[in-house]
Parts: C-alpha cells; sequence; structure tokens
C-alpha cells in the first residue's frame, strides 16, 4: 500500500474528539479512533535518542525523524487506509516536531468553554457517586477541590489548555484548525466540510442521524463511562450544575477567541 497520510486531533477534553472521531471513520478512506499513547512515544523517542551516543550530533538529525517516523508506521501498519487521524491532547505540545516530520499534515482542535468543559465533568463525576475515579477529579473533597485537580497546569484541562495557547501562537499555527463543539452540535455538515476542505480531501456525504461511537474496552480500562456518542448528532441545551463562584472564576478562559 502507498505511504499513508497523517493527520491529529487534539484539543481541550469534553470537547468533541470522540464525536469527531466517530464522525469521520464514516468515511471508509479514513481511519480515527480514540485517544492512545502515540504522542507519549514519540515525544519519548526524541528526548532519549538525542541524547544516545551515536544521536548527539547534527548528522543524525535526519536518524532521528526516521526513527520516529518508523514509530508511527508501525504504529498503523494493521490499518489498511490511506488517511490516518490519530487522537491525543499532547500533539499541540509537539506542533514543531510534526511539522518537521509531515509538513502537510494538520491537526484538528477541539474546543469548548472552560466553564462547561468543568462541568461536564462534574456531571460525569455525580453520576458515579461510588467511584474514586481520578478522571473526574477523584472521589475525595468538594466539587471545589475536583475542579482545582482538573483545571491544574498537569490536570486534564490544564494540560490541554496549556498546548493550546502554545500551538495557537506559534509559527505552526496554520497547520491548526480550531472546532468549537457546539457548532460540531449544531451544524456538523457545515464543520465537516470545513474540515475537508483544510485536509485537502473531497467530500464524503455522512450520515449524522446514524453515527456509531463506542468505546467501551477504553472506558473500562479508565473505570468510568467518559466516551459514548449518540447516534444522532444535535446540540441538547442543559443547565450547569457547578456553583456561580466557580463559573464566575473560569470566564472568558477561551483565549482561541481572542
Amino acid at each position: 500500500m502507498t505511504d499513508k497520510t497523517y493527520h491529529f486531533i487534539t484539543g481541550l477534553p469534553r470537547s468533541g474528539s470522540t464525536l469527531l472521531s466517530a464522525i469521520l471513520k464514516q468515511n471508509p478512506r479514513f481511519h480515527a479512533s480514540i485517544t492512545d499513547s502515540l504522542a507519549t512515544m514519540v515525544k519519548g523517542v526524541i528526548e532519549t535518542s538525542q541524547d544516545t551516543p551515536g544521536m548527539k550530533s547534527e548528522v543524525p538529525v535526519e536518524r532521528r525523524k526516521n526513527t520516529v517516523k518508523g514509530l508511527v508506521n508501525g504504529f498503523y501498519e494493521h490499518v489498511n487506509k490511506p488517511i490516518i487521524f490519530n487522537t491525543n491532547r499532547a500533539w499541540t505540545l509537539l506542533t514543531p516536531q510534526v511539522k518537521e516530520m509531515y509538513p502537510s499534515s494538520k491537526m484538528i482542535v477541539c474546543v469548548r468553554d472552560i466553564n462547561w468543559i468543568l462541568d461536564s465533568f462534574e456531571t460525569v463525576h455525580r453520576r458515579n457517586p461510588m467511584s474514586t475515579n481520578t478522571v473526574t477529579g477523584g472521589l475525595g473533597g468538594t466539587v471545589y477541590s475536583r475542579v482545582e485537580m482538573l483545571i491544574d497546569e498537569k490536570g486534564v484541562v490544564g494540560f490541554p489548555y496549556i498546548g493550546i495557547k502554545q500551538s495557537i501562537t506559534s509559527d505552526e499555527k496554520n497547520m491548526l484548525m480550531l472546532i468549537e463543539y457546539n457548532q460540531l452540535c449544531k451544524t456538523p455538515e457545515q464543520i465537516m466540510k470545513a474540515i475537508y476542505s483544510f485536509i485537502g480531501e473531497e467530500y464524503y456525504q455522512h450520515d449524522f442521524n446514524n453515527v456509531e461511537g463506542s468505546w467501551d474496552e477504553y472506558d473500562t480500562e479508565i473505570g468510568i463511562k467518559l466516551h459514548q456518542v449518540k447516534r444522532r448528532v444535535e446540540f441538547t441545551p442543559r443547565q450547569f450544575i457547578l456553583p456561580p463562584d466557580i463559573l464566575q472564576k473560569y470566564v472568558n478562559m477561551e483565549v482561541w477567541r481572542q
């Protein structure tokens, strides 16, 4: 099979990356799935190889790049499709490396109001009252401590938020396309056509009333149900459950709109 084309889905959690993958994989030419560890492995290879004897000088730079590309190709050796979308929230911190390896690749950055993301995690937490899962902030403490844990710079929300702030001001910002969760839900066909135009692919007629997306195996491993995609793509309004003072504290953090 000819060489694969790689694109990347990244951004904030609870912002539509799973939904986007479920829509994209309707196209028989596309492979898209749940978040995985490829970005972490790429970062690890780059960091360790440059301190390895025989890889420190300028000469082996191409060797390091080829090693990472070999890792990516090997990761998808079993996939017999020409267009690959890999999902990981760390890709926004690796835009220079991705640009160096795959100059024509694009990153789809899923974003959403920070308050709605925090509210979504708290909603999942309260639906699982017997869970001690740290993904939603853990069992102990209060809604205040859970939110603080999520928004911390090493937290589930804070870490990718920093990545977005870094990437949208980087030299590689032109390889990014930011997708707002609400717009994807409200106008999916319009958003998908924009994505196809951005990545330079002919549009595929998606069925937004019959989207299949269930990653039960992944959710079983992390210990909580987070990635169930509804069959129909639509926007469902609801009320905040976070206290007003929390909502006020994290208002207007959406730097990408500036």
